[in-house]
């Protein structure tokens, strides 16, 4: 029986208001950042409001419990302290009506790199490296990819390595050879959240630190990727010597071509980092700042690359229309978790810390590397109980002293919470990544979590641990 095409009609409608209330947040959010009037900070976040009223009864009850959560922690406000309510709330607002706005507009560049030929025709090439070289490869690469593509990059890498592997006959060589390159995935992904300055880890981790900047981290932070990276493909190695004597894997040939095939992807990457990096330097706006600023500029530039320019208009317009209309509003389970973790990880987090204080609990009495060792262990820990890290280090970083109380700089706290952020990445079997490369692999997030990086996490954490307390 065909659907009513007045349904047919409502339900475009909502998904053209919903997108529409989504590119205006993207919009005043930006506004806001340069311009110090109170009207854009109101806009966007009245946006921001009606945009999760609607998508909330569109998405699984998973989600709606964040927003019942939310709810809650607002009228707590209220009835615990009505003069400080406007000032919490609003503020967990503005921090709720922010990651709404970096992640559609990371959505943006993702919408281009996903119809590109180019990128997908990179994806391939590193898919089909030979075995020696194929951890590595897969791992950088992701990293690379996830700048582009956040977890787009799992999707696309995942797929490319799957379809590699399905080209093996032999069924024990294929499993491993999938298994092997599914991890070296998910765990690049999981090494840019430390020091991508498109990772919410970076971006949430960076705002609740004092004195935390992106550049003043970035070098320290790819320490941490590389250590993370590197014991990856140790234990990659060590996991080859499982195979069977006699089997000889099967190097998929079908798309074999030239390093050169990265090239675009390096481009693009230029095209964000440049700016960016100018932005953050000569006006002092902060990176994530920068970046939600710059990336749909770039994405709206590289979709008339090879468009005839009378034409140009009319295919912009057409895809701009398709994103905000149809694919923002596909996003709605994603955008109602990650803004409402936002919100209750600051409003929690600014309604405990003068509990605390009051309690009497000095924090800055406990042994700084207790302090700094806690994000690194508990992040991950509070994964396994489906707790975000958004809303973790929203909720725990405000509570931390700030690192000169400590006498420390803001770089080993950075650290510290980015370091359990990647961790809960790859054992969380609630996240996003994890569940991805699940499905991929034909097996359960358990499976990932435990099976597939239980040792691994546990290296990273005491590997990273020791990284962390080096920067004291």
């Amino acid at each position: 029986m065909r659907d009513d095409p007045s349904d047919q009609e409502l339900v475009s409608t909502a998904q053209k208001l919903v997108g529409g209330l989504l590119a205006t947040v993207v919009v005043f959010v930006i506004l806001r950042s340069w311009f110090s009037w109170w009207g854009f900070d109101a806009i966007a976040n009245c946006g921001t409001v009606l945009a999760i009223a609607l998508l909330t009864p569109q998405v699984r009850w998973s989600r709606q419990i964040f927003v019942v959560l939310a709810l809650a922690l607002a009228a707590y406000a209220w009835i615990a302290d009505p003069g400080e309510a406007a000032a919490v709330l609003g503020h967990a607002l503005e921090r709720a009506s922010f990651i709404l706005a970096f992640f559609c507009a990371l959505a943006t560049l993702r919408h281009t790199a996903e119809i590109s030929e180019a990128i997908t025709r990179a994806a391939v090439f590193l898919a089909q490296q030979p075995p020696g070289r194929r951890y590595s490869a897969l791992a950088l690469g992701g990293q690379t990819f996830a700048l582009v593509l956040n977890y787009g990059s799992i999707s696309l890498l995942g797929s490319m390595a799957r379809s590699s592997a399905a080209r093996e006959p032999d069924a024990e060589v294929r499993a491993i050879r999938t298994r092997r390159m599914l991890q070296a995935v998910h765990r690049g992904f999981a090494a840019s959240l430390m020091w991508s300055p498109l990772s919410f880890a970076i971006v949430i981790s960076t705002s609740v630190v004092p004195g935390a900047s992106w550049g003043a981290i970035l070098v320290p932070s790819l320490g941490s990727a590389a250590l993370l990276t590197g014991i990856g493909w140790a234990l990659d190695k060590a996991y080859k010597s499982k195979l069977a004597p006699g089997r000889v894997p099967v190097r998929d040939r079908s798309h074999d071509d030239h390093a050169r095939v990265l090239l675009p992807v390096l481009w693009l990457l230029l095209l964000i980092a440049v700016p960016v990096m100018v932005l953050h330097v000569t006006t002092g706006q902060s990176a994530s700042l920068s970046v939600l600023s710059v990336v749909p500029v770039v994405a709206g530039l590289w979709l008339l690359i090879g468009v005839p320019v009378g034409a140009r208009t009319r295919h912009l317009g057409g895809h701009v229309g398709a994103f905000v209309f149809r694919e923002l509003p596909a996003f709605r389970g994603e955008i109602v978790l990650l803004s409402m973790a936002g919100f209750l990880g600051s409003g929690a987090g600014a309604l405990l810390a003068p509990m605390v204080a009051a309690s009497g609990l000095d924090l800055s009495a406990v042994p700084v590397w207790v302090l700094l060792l806690l994000p690194v262990w508990l992040i991950p820990l509070g994964g396994q109980v489906g707790m975000n890290p958004i809303l973790f280090v929203s909720l725990f970083g405000p509570l931390l002293p700030a690192p000169e109380v400590l006498g420390i700089s803001p770089t080993p706290m950075v650290l510290a919470l980015t370091a359990g952020w990647a961790l809960a990445g790859v054992t969380s079997p609630f996240t996003a990544s994890v569940m991805l490369i699940a499905r991929l692999g034909d097996v359960t997030p358990a499976d990932v979590s435990l099976r597939w990086n239980g040792l691994f996490s546990v290296i990273c954490a005491v590997v990273l641990s020791v990284w962390v307390l080096l920067w004291v």
